[in-house]
C-alpha cells in the first residue's frame, strides 16, 4: 500500500513539474530581454529602492498579458518591477507597463527576469476586501510613522507581515541570528491569536471553531495570500475541523497535506528555499519538539516551583532548538554559515513576541476606525519590537555569530547522519544487548 502511494504521488510530481516546465518555456513574456509591453497583477506592495536618493519603487508581479504585434497574449510568468510613482501603488493593482526587460537578473522559473518600467498607468484597482486590506494598510503606516526607527519596520511586519520599512542593519541582524521568520506572518503568530482567542471565549467548540474561522480569514484578508499565512491558516483550519470530529493530534498530518497540495498547485514552489524553510521549521514545531515537550511533562513534576520552571524552560528551548536543526543544512547550503546564536536569539526575543502580535494587529484593526487607539497600541508593540531588535543585535555581535561550515550543507547532513546512525544503534543495544546481558548475569 505505501509503495503504491508513493509511485501514484511521484508519477502526480513529475506530471505536474513537466507540464509547468512546458507552459514557462512557452509563456510569451519569455523571449529574452528586450522591450516589453505589459499588463502586470501586483503581487505585493511596492516597498522603496535599494537607493534612499531614487524615487522608484519595486514589487514582484504576475504579467497577466504580453503585447506581441499588436495583439495580447496571456501570461503566467512572474517578474520583479521597478517603476516611477508607485508611491501609492498596492497589491492586487492591475498595471500596464512600458520598460525593458532583463533576462540576466532575477530570472529563475518562473520568474522571466526584471523590468525596468518607463511608464505605469492603472488599470484596475479591486474594491471590496481588498480595498480595505490597502486602506488599513496605509492608514496603519501613518499610525506606524511616529514611532522609533526599528518599530516603523517591525511592527507592521510582526502585524500585517508588512516588513519594507524594517532598516537594512535589523534586517542583516536578524537574519544572522534567525529571526526573521518573526516578520513573516506563519504559524508562531497564528498560535498566539488563537490561544489568546481561546482564553477570551467559553469552553464550546462550536463558538470556538466558528471565531478561529473568522479571525483566520481576517488575518487571509489582512495579511495577503502569502504562503507562510495560508499553510499556516489551512493547518490551523484542519486543526479546527480535527476538534469538532473528535479527531485532535493530526497537525502533521495536515501539515503534509497542505505542503502537498501548495505543492501540486503551484510547482514552483518546489524551488523557492522560503517555502522549504517555512515547511521545515514548521514541521520541527509540531513533530519533534512538541513530543519532547510532552516528554518532559511526564518525566519532570508540574506540582513544585523548580518543576514548573523545568517545564517552561524545556517549551522555551525546544521549539528555536529543533527548528534551528532542522532547517540548519538548507541555510548552511545557501550562506555558507550557520546562525550559531540563533536558539539564544529567540529564546530572548520569544516573551516580546506575543506583546508585539497582538498589539501590532489590534493598532492595525483599529487604525481606520480609531487612530488615537491604534496609536496607543502601536506604541505599546513598539516596545515589545525594541526589546526583539536589541536581542538581534546583541546576538548578531557576539564571537561566532556566522560560524562558516566547510563544505556547506552536505557535511551537516553527514553529521546528522551519523548521529541517527549512532541513536538506532544505541536503541538496538539497548533493546537487545542489555537484557541478553541480565540474563546472563542471573543465577
Amino acid at each position: 500500500m505505501a509503495s503504491a502511494l508513493l509511485l501514484t504521488a511521484s508519477a502526480c510530481a513529475l506530471a505536474v513539474s513537466s507540464a509547468a516546465g512546458r507552459s514557462y518555456q512557452a509563456d510569451p513574456a519569455h523571449t529574452g530581454s528586450g522591450p516589453i509591453h505589459a499588463k502586470v497583477l501586483l503581487m505585493r506592495d511596492p516597498a522603496p529602492a535599494s537607493s534612499g536618493l531614487s524615487t522608484r519603487r519595486r514589487a514582484r508581479v504576475r504579467i497577466l498579458a504580453v503585447e506581441v504585434g499588436q495583439r495580447w497574449l496571456t501570461s503566467g510568468a512572474t517578474a520583479l518591477v521597478s517603476a516611477p510613482s508607485w508611491r501609492d501603488a498596492a497589491r492586487g493593482d492591475v498595471y500596464e507597463l512600458d520598460g525593458t526587460l532583463d533576462t540576466t537578473f532575477a530570472a529563475e522559473a518562473p520568474s522571466v527576469g526584471a523590468i525596468r518600467a518607463r511608464s505605469a498607468r492603472l488599470v484596475e484597482r479591486p474594491g471590496g476586501l481588498d480595498a480595505w486590506r490597502r486602506d488599513t494598510h496605509s492608514a496603519f503606516a501613518d499610525v506606524c510613522q511616529t514611532l522609533p526607527r526599528d518599530a516603523r519596520g517591525l511592527v507592521p511586519g510582526m502585524s500585517i507581515g508588512d516588513d519594507r520599512l524594517v532598516p537594512s542593519d535589523l534586517a542583516d541582524a536578524m537574519t544572522a541570528t534567525s529571526l526573521t521568520h518573526l516578520t513573516a506572518i506563519s504559524g508562531s503568530h497564528i498560535v498566539i491569536i488563537l490561544a489568546t482567542l481561546n482564553l477570551l471565549l467559553p469552553a464550546r467548540k462550536p463558538l470556538r471553531v466558528g471565531a478561529t474561522i473568522l479571525v483566520l480569514a481576517t488575518i487571509v484578508i489582512l495579511v495577503g495570500p502569502e504562503a507562510s499565512v495560508l499553510r499556516s491558516v489551512c493547518v490551523a483550519s484542519v486543526a479546527s475541523l480535527g476538534l469538532v470530529l473528535g479527531r485532535e493530534g493530526q497537525t502533521i498530518a495536515a501539515l503534509c497535506a497542505v505542503v502537498t497540495a501548495t505543492l501540486l498547485i503551484d510547482p514552483w514552489a518546489s524551488r523557492s528555499y522560503g517555502f522549504a524553510l517555512s515547511a521545515l521549521a514548521a514541521l520541527a514545531v509540531v513533530g519533534p519538539s512538541a513530543a519532547l515537550a510532552r516528554g518532559v511533562k511526564r518525566r519532570v513534576r508540574g506540582d513544585t516551583r523548580v518543576g514548573k520552571a523545568l517545564r517552561r524552560l524545556a517549551e522555551l528551548v525546544c521549539v528555536p532548538a529543533l527548528a534551528e536543526l532542522f532547517t540548519a543544512p538548507l541555510i548552511v547550503s545557501l550562506s555558507g554559515t550557520v546562525p550559531v546564536w540563533g536558539i539564544g536569539a529567540n529564546v530572548a526575543a520569544e516573551p516580546a513576541v506575543p506583546v508585539a502580535t497582538l498589539a501590532g494587529l489590534s493598532g492595525a484593526l483599529l487604525a481606520l476606525i480609531s487612530p488615537p487607539m491604534s496609536s496607543a497600541c502601536a506604541r505599546v508593540a513598539s516596545w515589545a519590537t525594541g526589546w526583539i531588535a536589541g536581542a538581534a543585535r546583541f546576538f548578531a555581535g557576539m564571537p561566532g555569530a556566522g560560524l562558516r561550515v566547510p563544505g556547506g550543507g552536505a557535511t551537516l547532513l553527514s553529521i546528522y547522519g551519523c548521529a541517527g546512525l549512532g541513536w538506532v544503534a544505541w536503541r538496538a543495544w539497548k533493546r537487545w544487548v542489555l537484557p541478553r546481558t541480565d540474563e546472563a548475569r542471573d543465577p
